[in-house]
């Protein structure tokens, strides 16, 4: 994978919770999803609890992803080197990363398929 999770930072502070994500690689963060699963025995569980969804956009190697527990409005910031950090908002109203049940999986998903609700279910083969 060209991203990489590296951090949370300010658990259980949700002004301040974060979670730090370096691109290694150029690539486009609305191919991943963030997902926080259960923990359990030191691995993670087949639970999901929440699902984020990064947007397309483009993203260059050694950008940074923020992703706050908090709510707020998508940004960018120049950081050295000609690099950006992107900012994103989980929007949750408590924080994500204080229970030791639950951990962060970055999935890379640059395929995927859905149909509406309303769609009538094909018989089975």
């Amino acid at each position: 994978m060209r991203v990489k999770i590296e951090s949370i930072t300010d658990r259980g502070d949700l002004d301040r919770e974060r979670l730090v994500l370096r691109v290694l690689g150029d690539a486009d963060i609305g191919e991943y999803l963030l997902i926080r699963t259960g923990f359990e025995d030191d691995k993670v569980t087949t639970e999901v609890v929440n699902t984020f969804w990064f947007p397309d956009r483009p993203m260059s190697r050694g950008d940074l992803v923020v992703v706050y527990s908090k709510s707020g409005a998508p940004k960018r910031k120049s950081i050295r080197d000609g690099r950006t950090a992107h900012f994103f908002y989980w929007e949750q109203e408590s924080p994500l990363w204080d229970d030791e049940h639950c951990a962060p999986v970055l999935l890379y998903a640059p395929q995927w398929v859905g149909i509406a609700p309303q769609e009538p279910v094909a018989d089975a083969v």
